[in-house]
């Protein structure tokens, strides 16, 4: 292996791509052409039906309910649990966005907890902190294949009286003392978006071992309708997935098994072979996770251990040796994509005092790992076989080992910065 970074001009340590996902084979061919051919491509059809029974059983909820996304499906949720304006829902500050603008689309307050160093997932001990008499809903997400602490997460819920939503888009198949996520809680939400470890290109779904609170979702997803025959129709929106995103969900669920042992024993190998390069923290599995569904691995570098260099370049660094490593999501409240805009300051005279001024209040945790120190390896990645978890230790191995030739790099982006923040004081910029 060339000693040389690949970013100095030395050779990378990989110069073949990983699997490339989606992966889709004949099965979901077949099924796509026999809905083309059925004529019947939407408004709850047989392969919906299908697949909301599978994927319940699957989960082990009672109920399933497709919907158009995993967006969409958070806001359904709350909705149906009577969240609204003067609510306050306890989210985690590192999550994609969705997660708390659903909230804002019910008129309802997001109020940030802290994560957990560990596994990145909403920390109990911050949401204690966070809960103030309006709260209506604790919403914790199972970020980056790991599961939130919910044993602690449900006793609270319990003691107070509130209600768990769950979001599991980066959790399919994951199980929490074998029981599956997403039934832990009152509902659970699932999205099939592209990147996510399950896909039909968009999509998500609805568990409940609620009946009640299943046929108001449906409601809410269908225009109103009801499945219950004579049953009462409500009103809703149009927020129904396809027979041809239903379709490639069932041959989706045929393979996910085979595809989680496959991550999971490549992640395995991967601990082991990793362990011995200094600063690299891949997080830790939980005891309490009889199953672990996978879509994306979740690193923390000790920059100290990489001679101080800003985590930008040492992904730039990682990226040229092959590896394709990413940031982790922006803290919720410090991202370009959320700003405090009408949705919220319409509802602010209904919002207790603390968190009116503490909302986007300082999540300490989740900064430094969002800002500083955090890496993503996507879950694709770890559909090859052992050479390729070979090629991504070696990479952070070379990385590491060569991080002060990175020094260069540093200086002359601070150098830059400089330069632009000149020029701005000058107007010239």
């Amino acid at each position: 292996m060339d000693a040389k970074l690949a970013t100095k001009g030395g050779s990378p340590v990989r110069d073949k791509p990983f699997t490339k996902w989606p992966v889709f084979a004949d099965r979901e061919r077949e099924l796509v052409m026999g809905v083309l051919d059925s004529g019947v491509w939407s408004f709850y059809g047989p392969r919906e039906r299908e697949f909301e029974g599978k994927w319940a059983a699957f989960c082990g909820a009672t109920h399933a309910i497709c919907v158009a996304n995993g967006t969409v499906s958070l806001e359904i949720a709350l909705r149906a649990l009577g969240v609204g304006p003067g609510d306050e829902v306890i989210v985690p500050a590192l999550t994609w966005m969705a997660t708390a603008g659903a909230v804002l689309q019910v008129g309802a307050v997001p109020v940030f907890a802290d994560i957990r160093d560990d596994d990145w997932c909403i920390d109990p001990v911050s949401i204690r902190q966070k809960l103030t008499p309006r709260t209506r809903v604790i919403m914790p997400v199972h970020l980056y294949s790991q599961v939130a602490q919910m044993d602690d997460i449900l006793t609270i819920a319990l003691e107070k009286s509130l209600h768990v939503v769950e979001d599991c888009a980066h959790a399919h198949g994951s199980r929490w003392k074998d029981r599956g996520v997403g039934a832990l809680g009152k509902v659970g939400s699932f999205s099939f978006q592209q990147s996510k470890g399950m896909t039909s290109g968009e999509g998500g779904a609805l568990v409940t071992n609620d009946h009640e609170l299943a046929e108001v979702m449906y409601g809410m997803k269908n225009c109103g309708r009801t499945r219950v025959e004579g049953g009462q129709a409500g009103f809703g929106g149009n927020y129904r997935i396809t027979e041809f995103q239903a379709a490639i969900l069932l041959a989706q669920l045929d393979r996910i098994e085979q595809q989680l042992a496959i991550k999971n024993e490549n992640i395995r190998l991967l601990r082991d072979k990793i362990s011995s390069v200094p600063g690299v923290h891949i997080t830790p599995p939980k005891p309490q996770v009889t199953r672990q569904g996978v879509y994306a691995l979740s690193v923390r570098l000790d920059i100290a251990s990489f001679a101080n260099i800003p985590r930008d370049i040492l992904i730039k660094a990682l990226r040229a040796e092959g590896i394709p490593v990413t940031p982790p999501y922006e803290v919720v409240y410090a991202s370009s994509l959320w700003t405090r805009g009408p949705e919220f300051l319409r509802f602010a005279d209904n919002v207790s005092p603390q968190v009116r001024f503490g909302f986007t209040s300082e999540c300490p945790v989740a900064e430094r790992i969002a800002d500083e120190e955090g890496i993503v390896i996507p879950h694709e990645v770890f559909l090859g076989d052992e050479k390729d978890m070979d090629d991504i230790a070696a990479a952070f191995d070379k990385v590491q080992k060569h991080a002060s030739d990175l020094r260069f790099d540093t200086l002359e982006r601070k150098a830059r910065a400089g330069a632009r923040a000149i020029l701005k004081r000058l107007g010239l910029r």
